[in-house]
């Protein structure tokens, strides 16, 4: 059969409206339409078409069956200034070489090794909450668990040389936020004087950042111990030619953003449903008290913990930090029975995937339930993406789950967070689904504990 053209969209709406949406609420726009145009559909914009896949079969088709016919969209300039040429954007034959490079830190068999400094680093970070619980401490949870969460990064990629740098980096990685573009410029264009000002903010912050990276990855050199920074050097001793100051660099603000960043995001909003669900909260706490006390945990009794896995899966498919993929058309594509013209971009929306009513009944409802085994194993693979899909899937995904289990059990033993907030928290789309404004906990001791 000959494929159409043009699949269905919001033609109707027009370009101009059809932005605004996209400027002002992207993922609840995007949710309607997959919801309403089915497997694909088009969208206009103010500088061309956006071709919305959400069908499992079409998302499989795009990320895996006709891989070879897309690459990653790397359009947005901002992130390419900050990540070079690592992981996340680089392609072909570079991309290859980084990835083979970084795997050995990244399988199964590492875990239990990473187990073992990360959990006593959690436990560390934790006696800080049990100093202020007394004075019945109201927290944001948006620095303390980016505090964390970098320093788990940092100490994965550099050691423990990282400590001495972390105080810097989290005044970078602020700065960075504060100056970072909301969303590309063709949906917002800024006063000319502001975006120049920003941009030169975020210029000198971003070589700000490169320093640090080249100093971290000096001392953690001299130092040599085991970590992510050994690791890609050890790719040399195979014959190949070793990475240059700039390539590692690269490399390392890649693993570093991409690992913290998710991390961070995806504890905000687990700990956010929790406060909210005092049925699941309290079947979590009855879980991890099964298992023997102590102030750590190790990689057997996480596996004893299949609950705390299944609220952390569903908490991703309603947050996914990560919470869209996009690739760019190399030639002309044919997808779900229509043309993809050379140059189109297809973007997959884990937000409005996740929410489909066809897969996930109620998909509203926070249901951890909808992770059991039998539950997970019934559904289409293509139907829940929190760590993208293809050859081009996340890398830390095994080792994001275990430490994502050992930081909510850990708190859950020893803390019961109790939420503050009582205004609507909606989430916002930016590199990562951060929360629309701050949650604010407070930290009551566990008399149990």
């Amino acid at each position: 059969m000959t494929p159409k053209l043009h699949p269905p969209g919001p033609h109707r709406l027009g370009r101009r409206a059809c932005t605004l949406l996209m400027r002002h609420a992207p993922m609840q726009f995007l949710t309607r339409i997959a919801i309403r145009y089915g497997g694909i559909a088009r969208i206009p914009l103010a500088r061309g078409f956006l071709y919305l896949v959400s069908a499992p079969e079409l998302v499989k088709a795009l990320l895996v069956d006709h891989r070879t016919r897309f690459i990653k969209n790397t359009r947005y300039s901002v992130m390419q200034r900050v990540l070079g040429q690592g992981l996340l954007l680089s392609e072909g034959d570079v991309w290859r070489r980084q990835r083979l490079a970084a795997q050995p830190s990244f399988k199964p068999g590492a875990l239990e090794r990473q187990v073992s400094w990360m959990s006593p680093m959690i436990a560390a970070y934790l006696d800080g909450w049990d100093a202020r619980k007394n004075g019945n401490a109201i927290v944001d949870l948006s620095p303390e668990f980016e505090r964390l969460a970098q320093s788990l990064a940092g100490h994965l990629l550099f050691g423990s040389v990282f400590a001495q740098h972390a105080a810097v980096i989290v005044g970078i990685t602020e700065s960075m936020r504060k100056y970072w573009p909301s969303v590309p410029r063709f949906l917002q264009p800024l006063a000319k004087k502001h975006q120049a000002e920003n941009a030169l903010h975020l210029s000198q912050t971003l070589a700000e950042l490169d320093a640090q990276i080249l100093a971290l990855i000096d001392e953690s050199q001299a130092v040599a111990e085991p970590c992510m920074l050994t690791t890609l050097r050890a790719d040399a001793a195979e014959g190949r030619t070793p990475f240059t100051a700039a390539q590692l660099c690269d490399q390392m603000k890649t693993l570093f953003f991409a690992g913290y960043e998710t991390t961070a995001t995806s504890m905000i909003w687990t700990h956010y449903l929790l406060g909210r669900h005092p049925a699941v909260l309290s079947r979590v706490m009855q879980e991890v008290d099964g298992i023997p006390a102590g102030r750590t945990l190790t990689v057997e009794q996480l596996d004893a913990l299949p609950y705390v896995e299944q609220v952390f899966k569903e908490t991703l498919r309603l947050y996914s930090p990560i919470h869209s993929l996009s690739r760019v058309a190399l030639e002309e594509c044919e997808l779900g029975g229509y043309v993809l013209p050379k140059g189109a971009t297809a973007m997959v929306s884990l937000y409005a995937s996740h929410r489909l009513p066809q897969y996930w009944p109620h998909p509203r409802r926070f249901d951890p339930e909808r992770f059991t085994a039998a539950q997970s194993a019934a559904r289409h693979r293509f139907t829940y993406l929190p760590f993208a899909a293809g050859h081009r899937n996340c890398i830390g995904a095994t080792l994001a789950m275990v430490e994502a289990k050992l930081i909510i059990a850990q708190i859950a033993r020893r803390f019961h967070l109790h939420l503050v907030t009582r205004a609507p928290v909606r989430p916002r789309a930016g590199t990562t689904m951060h929360p629309s404004h701050e949650i604010r906990m407070r930290i009551e001791s566990r008399t149990a504990a």
